[in-house]
């Protein structure tokens, strides 16, 4: 079980997290960051036309 107490303004959350399974805490954590990891969009817009 893994406990965290994050404050964000005048708001203190509390959050209890309960793992089960042969993958530690770090694997779990890096798979998630992975997951949320939006696609990466090129800086001129794309569209692929040349000048």
């Amino acid at each position: 079980m893994e406990q965290q107490t994050i404050t964000m303004g005048q708001v203190t959350y509390e959050l209890r997290r309960v793992f089960q399974g042969p993958r530690s805490l770090s694997e779990l954590i890096s798979e998630r960051l992975v997951q949320n990891i939006p696609a990466s969009q090129p800086v001129d817009g794309g569209g692929g036309h040349g000048v």
